[in-house]
């Protein structure tokens, strides 16, 4: 990916409040996976390539953003949570204006509200007219749930019914909000060629 390095916006980009732009013929997309799934891993053997695509974090820019408050982010109230979430969105879209070329963004979807015990999707209503393509990054339960245990740097759900149930429902909602906004889904299993497919389709998705 350009320059093997995340890109983090600058202080000038955060600033800015952008209006979003009908979708030009650069790609936008959100790569996506219940927490533990190997996005991380996955994102570490691409960018050993030379691919002409952006990347950025959508979880790091929002850390740039709020500074020491990061850590209390999933008990804040919903509205707070979604004006942040409009925020990094106009921070992409300069990220991309600034770069002009494909971006991928790692992301969520849906994650497990520690506060209220639900399942939510956190796309906004600016994400869907946003993205053109979504990578979902997919397991089993099990593997989910041995790699949380051993990550003991985050708290993160080590309840199996809970993960089979975080997977089940982003796995549906990917294919409903695909069919219902026109962006492409693309599943890709975890496993020792996952980068390889994902490589795959950055190379050949076009819009």
């Amino acid at each position: 990916m350009t320059g093997n390095k995340l890109v983090i916006p600058s202080s000038e980009t955060l600033q800015d409040n952008l209006n979003l732009p009908e979708r030009s013929s650069l790609r936008r997309i959100c790569f996506t996976g219940v927490r533990g799934v190997g996005k991380s891993s996955v994102l570490q053997e691409i960018n050993k390539e030379d691919i002409n695509v952006c990347f950025t974090s959508g979880s790091d820019i929002l850390q740039y953003m709020m500074g020491d408050a990061y850590s209390q982010f999933e008990f804040f109230p919903e509205y707070k949570k979604y004006g942040y979430r409009l925020k990094i969105r106009d921070t992409l879209h300069k990220i991309q204006e600034e770069n002009g070329m494909d971006l991928l963004v790692d992301s969520h979807l849906t994650v497990y509200n520690l506060k209220s015990g639900e399942i939510d999707v956190i796309f906004t209503h600016m994400d869907y007219e946003f993205y053109t393509d979504i990578i979902l990054l997919d397991s089993y339960p099990e593997r989910i749930l041995d790699h949380r245990q051993r990550d003991t740097k985050k708290k993160r759900i080590t309840n199996l019914a809970i993960i089979r149930d975080e997977l089940n429902f982003e796995r549906r909602k990917a294919a409903e909000i695909s069919k219902r906004y026109g962006i492409r889904l693309h599943v890709v299993q975890m496993g020792e060629d996952a980068a390889e497919k994902m490589i795959d389709i950055l190379f050949r998705c076009k819009v």
